[in-house]
């Protein structure tokens, strides 16, 4: 039974009951002048996870407010010209100024400010229309509002006064570090990496998945910088959909690793760029396992797969992959050592975590590294130092090790937020 982690209280959870708070003091000091509630509402309101998603919900509520507050104010003063009003006329008044009300909104391209302006109308209406003086509580509903408004905006840009690190380059792995082996990314993750790259840092992410297993696992994060993918084969760009760096097999290794493969009984995918497209060939399948990867691969709009017998001479093969027992893995190993393929290549062997009992053996060039395309990243976002993230213990600076929870993410905040000496890192 998978145990389920319980999150953190986040610092939105702390600054909404904060900015409450404040706006009751404010309403104190004031002399109990207003409504404390309608500025706890706008200040609710405001408390976004990013500051840009702040400041676009305080205008909304700000434009709202005043076309509501002024229909609001127009309905008080045409009831007070009758010294006899019958209660449910106001009410059908009410609700029939809704429909003006909106299609003011519409008419100043405001459509996400409706709903604003009809709960402030509501509000001066519904509860005051027979009050003497109506010009004091419509000044106080607006001030009510714009007060939880500045709150929200004063705690949102409310950050620790420290010096952000922007000149190094932090690389984090995905499996292990990121996401969990269930594939899936807590809700922490997300929000504070996207609060991190809103204000600048340089973090991008290193992996052995293509652009499209990367851009599955990492939905919801606004990634800016190239990502290094198939382990260090591609730099890719996320902004323009495009391969910045490759390193290729030569054509005679792959032709000659392709019927060694073969000849032996195996099948294998060849992974190759044309006109900046990757371009998955395929052939007749020697087991289920690689048909199932097939069918479960070949729906997504990233992924191109074709038949060899149309494979063109001018695509260039990135890394040849065959998936089948570990038994079978191990002995095609031994056969690609006998044939010298594996001292002029790069050869991997990875479990699957999908698929039980089988591994993954793939052949790269053998100048395929994740070491070697960091260095070419660095010099695509201008960083003298790196700083790298994963759940291999002594191949990167910080060793992860709690499966896809918040410790990489946590880290990351610290190193940038000056809160930790990158000379000194912690070992999760």
């Amino acid at each position: 039974m998978r145990k389920r982690k319980i999150p953190g209280i986040g610092a939105r959870i702390v600054k909404s009951g904060a900015g409450v708070l404040i706006c009751m003091l404010i309403y104190f000091l004031r002399g109990n002048e207003g409504m404390p509630f309608y500025s706890a509402l706008a200040v609710l309101w405001c408390m976004r996870q990013y500051t840009r998603e702040s400041v676009n919900m305080a205008v909304q509520r700000t434009i709202g407010t005043f076309i509501g507050a002024a229909y609001g104010l127009a309905v008080l003063l045409g009831i007070q010209c009758f010294e006899h009003v019958n209660v449910m006329a106001v009410y059908c008044i009410c609700s029939l100024m809704i429909i003006p009300i909106i299609y003011t909104t519409v008419l100043l391209d405001k459509k996400n400010a409706s709903f604003f302006s009809c709960v402030v109308f509501l509000s001066i209406t519904i509860t005051h229309s027979f009050d003497t003086n109506p010009f004091v509580f419509v000044l106080n509903r607006v001030l009510d509002t714009f007060i939880g408004i500045f709150v929200g905006l004063a705690l949102n840009f409310v950050n620790p006064l420290r010096k952000r690190d922007n000149d190094t380059l932090f690389i984090s792995g995905i499996d292990a570090v990121l996401v969990s082996r269930f594939d899936t990314m807590i809700p922490y993750n997300k929000v504070e990496l996207n609060r991190l790259l809103s204000e600048g840092v340089k973090f991008t992410v290193s992996t052995i998945r293509t652009p499209a297993s990367l851009l599955t696992h990492m939905s919801g994060v606004n990634l800016t910088l190239p990502v290094i993918v198939m382990d260090g084969a591609a730099l890719y760009d996320i902004q323009s959909n495009r391969y910045l760096e490759t390193e290729i097999l030569s054509a005679e290794l792959s032709a000659e690793a392709e019927k060694i493969i073969s000849e032996n009984g195996y099948h294998c995918f060849v992974n190759t760029i044309l006109d900046n497209t990757l371009i998955i060939y395929y052939g007749d399948f020697t087991n289920e396992t690689e048909e199932k990867l097939f069918n479960g691969l070949r729906k997504s709009p990233y992924r191109n797969y074709t038949e060899k017998k149309y494979r063109t001479s001018h695509s260039e093969v990135l890394y040849l992959m065959v998936i089948d027992t570990d038994e079978r893995i191990e002995i095609l190993k031994k056969i690609l050592c006998e044939k010298n393929i594996a001292a002029r290549t790069r050869i991997t062997i990875t479990s699957s975590a999908e698929y039980p009992g089988c591994t993954y053996l793939k052949i790269y060039s053998e100048n395929t590294s994740k070491r070697n395309m960091t260095e070419k990243l660095k010099k695509y976002v201008d960083a003298e130092k790196t700083v790298t993230f994963g759940s291999v213990e002594g191949e990167y600076d910080i060793f992860i090790d709690d499966d896809g929870g918040s410790s990489a993410v946590k880290t990351l905040k610290r190193l940038y937020e000056g809160r930790m000496n990158p000379l000194t890192f912690s070992r999760f």
